[in-house]
């Protein structure tokens, strides 16, 4: 592991957050605390910047969430949720008289019959991958597989 000098920018980024805190512990006045506070943090700001750290914390962020695997079945969940909503909102309607009560009946047991539907769509989609995530599973497994 190559140990990285320090630079200009590490060192002001440092030496701003030691000051900061020490504002912000050492002084009682808060319209000091307040302004001091502020203008540190603008070589705070900049030597980040600077450094690349905002870009270093959101690689880590993207890092931590896994892909999304299955995404045919989570849009055919994404549907059955969109449906159950529709049911729910469709009985409210009914029963506060926005709309008429043998329509909504109607509309209910259509919706009922896509549900049913969806599921049976979600029972044979369960476990398989799209042909894209296909591909792409075999891509890393391949670039794993050449770096090994």
């Amino acid at each position: 592991m190559a140990v990285r000098r320090p630079n200009w920018e590490g060192i002001i980024l440092v030496a701003a957050l030691i000051a900061n805190a020490l504002v912000l512990v050492y002084l009682d006045d808060w319209v000091a605390r307040l302004a001091l506070g502020l203008f540190l943090l603008a070589p705070i700001v900049w030597a980040s910047a600077r450094l690349g750290v905002v870009e270093l914390l959101m690689q880590i962020q993207t890092d931590k969430v896994h892909k999304r695997r299955f995404t045919r079945l989570r849009n055919q969940v994404q549907q059955l949720l969109d449906e159950i909503r529709r049911l729910n909102w469709m009985a409210v309607d009914a029963e506060r008289g926005f709309r008429n009560r043998e329509k909504a009946l109607t509309e209910m047991d259509a919706i009922e019959q896509r549900l049913k539907e969806i599921i049976q769509h979600i029972r044979t989609t369960a476990g398989q991958f799209s042909p894209e995530e296909e591909r792409a599973a075999l891509s890393e497994s391949g670039q794993e597989e050449s770096t090994s």
